[in-house]
Formats: C-alpha cells, structure tokens, sequence
C-alpha cells in the first residue's frame, strides 16, 4: 500500500472518528488527573455550563459552514437578555419576555444578513460593528444596573428541572433536532452546504446566494434569542456585562467540531461533541485554579490547532485524488 494511501485512509478515519478519540482522551485526562471531576455535582456543572454556547454553536454552525461568521455573541446576548429581563419585569409577563428574545434576536439577525448580503460587507466587520453596538444598547437599556426581580417562568428556564433533567438541556435538545432537521433533512441545508462550498457553482445551479445567507442569519437570529433566555434565566438577573467571551466558545466548539472555517462542511453533531470538549476544558481549567487570562490563551491555540488539523487533512485528500 503506498504512502498516500496510508494518508487517506488515515484522513479518513480521523474524519469519521478523530472529534471522539479528541473527546474520550480529554475526558480520561481530567478524570485522573483532576480531583472531582467525576463527581455528579461537577459534571452537571459542566453541562450546565455549555448548554447557552451550544445554543449559540447550533446557529453559528450553519453561518460558519456558509464560510461567513459571527463575532458579536455575547453583546448580543446581553441586549437581548436585558431586553427580555426589562420586559419581564415591566409587565409580569414571561410570555411577553420570550416575544421580545425572539423578535429582537430575529431583527438582529435580519440587520446582520441584509447588509452583509446587499453591500457586500464582510461578516467580520459586520458583526465587530454589531459587537460595539449591541454592548453600548445593553448598557443603554439598563442604565449600566442590574435587572433584578425578574419572574418565576424566567428563572426556571436557566435553573428549573423536569424531573431529574435541567430544563435548559431540554430546549437544548429540541434546538439541536430542529436544527438537524433543517440542515440534514430540508433542500435547505443542501443549499447551505452547496453555496458554502462553492459559491458560483450553486449559482450556476440555481441558488440565491443571498437568500440562504439571510436565511441562516435569521436562523442564527432566532436560537440566539434563545440562549439569551436561557442565560439570563441562569444569572437570575439582566447583566448589561453578561455573554463576555461566549462568541469564542461558540465558535471553538463549532471549529473543533470539524466544522471548516473555509466552509462547505461541517454537522451539528460534531458542534454537539466539540461544545463538549470545550466544555471539559473550561471547567478543567477553573478547578485547577488556572488564571482567566490563560484560558483566553488556551481558547486561542485550540482554535489555531483546529484550523490546522482541517486544513491538513483537507490537503492530504486533494493530493490523493
């Protein structure tokens, strides 16, 4: 067997299992060598703890395989949040704070896909606008306070329990089916896949580039009012400060995943895995008393590392072929 043959079995095998070996040598290491892990308290913390960024690492999935991205999380978070926490408060009515999410995570989303589709404007730019923007509103709308005293509906999003599971992992569930759904199962999600990898080509099809552009940023819009419920809900309070940092979880899960930053490729279910890992790492890293300042640092060479791997593997398949 030659030596390129070698590599593209082994391209292929670490594409079909690599994320799994990833996430079953983090979860050994940390088992051993961190006091505690294993404990129930502790991982329910973890899963708790990853639930808003998957949410978010869903929706950022869809914009990251279209070759585009999302910067501003966790500002948007905040306004969204303190958004539906002021209208919680002011009316008594949950109902009336879970419209307000949704409607404003769509109008943002709505803002982000118009521009970036009509002007040509790139995704970055856009939302590191959009990241200024948002923090400076959440800050706004709340006088730079606390919103306290919001309802009871509120808070058990973020901490109430069906049963023995967290209602939070529950909607996390019902997003990651629906989102599977539109992406594996819907002429949709083929779109999202054919103008990711080859943007001319699906226009040549036949597609609107633009149009499952928007369409993603609409999607993005609509589980980022989501997980800005489930956050707020979480900290029992609006936070205009909340959601800081939540953009690079997101996207390291996505990237970790195996989803490409090139686009054209990617699921859900490798986003699922990757929140995971980035979920162990964090909380590894908190136990371990690790400064905060070199957790940005660990995020930072996770995402590089991702990068690399994909873009290795990527042209070890090209020569292959």
């Amino acid at each position: 067997m030659s030596a390129e043959k070698k590599k593209m079995n082994f391209g292929q095998f670490y594409g079909q299992y690599g994320i799994f070996i990833i996430l079953a040598v983090v979860f050994v290491v940390s088992a051993v060598c961190v006091p505690g892990f294993l404990s129930i308290y502790n991982l329910t913390n973890v899963l708790l703890a990853i639930v808003c960024t998957t949410v978010l690492a869903l929706g950022a999935t869809f914009i990251i395989i279209l070759g585009h991205i999302n910067i501003a999380y966790g500002s948007e978070l905040a306004f969204i949040g303190c958004a539906a926490c002021i209208v919680d408060v002011a009316t008594g009515s949950f109902l009336a704070a879970i419209v307000v999410a949704l409607a404003l995570g769509l109008l943002l989303g709505a803002l982000c896909g118009f521009i970036i589709t009509k002007f040509s404007i790139p995704a970055f730019i856009m939302t590191l606008a959009l990241t200024e923007a948002a923090r400076g509103g959440a800050v706004i709308i709340t006088e730079g306070n606390t919103i306290s005293g919001i309802s009871e509906g509120f808070r058990f999003l973020g901490q109430g329990y069906v049963g023995p599971i967290p209602m939070a992992v529950i909607i996390l569930i019902l997003a990651f089916i629906a989102t599977w759904v539109i992406l594996n199962k819907t002429p949709y999600g083929r779109y999202i896949y054919a103008v990711g990898g080859n943007k001319k080509a699906a226009e040549a099809s036949g597609i609107d580039p633009n149009k499952v552009v928007f369409k993603a940023y609409l999607l993005d819009g609509v589980l980022l009012g989501i997980a800005s419920l489930l956050l707020m809900g979480r900290l029992n309070s609006g936070v205009p400060g909340a959601g800081q940092t939540y953009e690079m979880d997101a996207i390291t899960a996505v990237v970790v995943g195996g989803t490409s930053m090139a686009g054209g490729s990617g699921t859900l279910f490798g986003t699922i895995v990757g929140a995971i890992i980035v979920g162990i790492i964090n909380n590894v890293q908190t136990l371990m008393g690790v400064d905060s300042n070199i957790q940005k640092i660990v995020k930072g060479v996770i995402i590089v590392a991702a990068v690399i791997i994909d873009v290795v593997t990527k042209n070890s398949a090209k020569k292959v072929r």
